[in-house]
């Protein structure tokens, strides 16, 4: 798994910085499922959230969608961990896999969908 995260999370990491010198040249900003639907979709804000998370403001982050923190900082603390104990670092293991992650990554993601859309529609707050 440690690997894997290599594999995949740097080229994901690479791109997310160059992404605001690419952003003019991909095309609009808007969610396909909002201007269909009228509904926000699980992973409305999720461009924004990663905007504002590589420009430092990870409350806003946050706000837009918590997914996206919550995945960054889950690969931090998995590869960070992994690195370290390949390091030799006295008393530290590797973070084991454990599908509780993902379910929780889940939870926030529809979490966060449940509670945009019940503000969207009784509220009327547009995120």
């Amino acid at each position: 798994m440690f690997v894997y995260g290599l594999v995949f999370g740097l080229p994901a990491i690479i791109l997310v910085f160059i992404y605001p010198y690419l952003a003019p040249f991909i095309g609009p900003d808007q969610c396909r499922f909002l201007s269909v639907t009228g509904f926000y979709c699980p992973g409305c804000g999720c461009t924004r959230a990663v905007r504002a998370m590589t420009h430092g403001h990870f409350i806003a982050s946050f706000l837009y969608n918590p997914t996206v923190l919550y995945c960054m900082v889950i690969w931090i603390l998995y590869e960070g961990s992994h690195l370290l104990e390949i390091l030799h670092v006295p008393h530290i293991k590797g973070l084991k896999f454990r599908y509780g992650y993902i379910y929780a990554g889940i939870v926030v993601l529809f979490g966060n969908w449940i509670i945009k859309n019940i503000l969207l529609y009784i509220v009327n707050y547009r995120f």
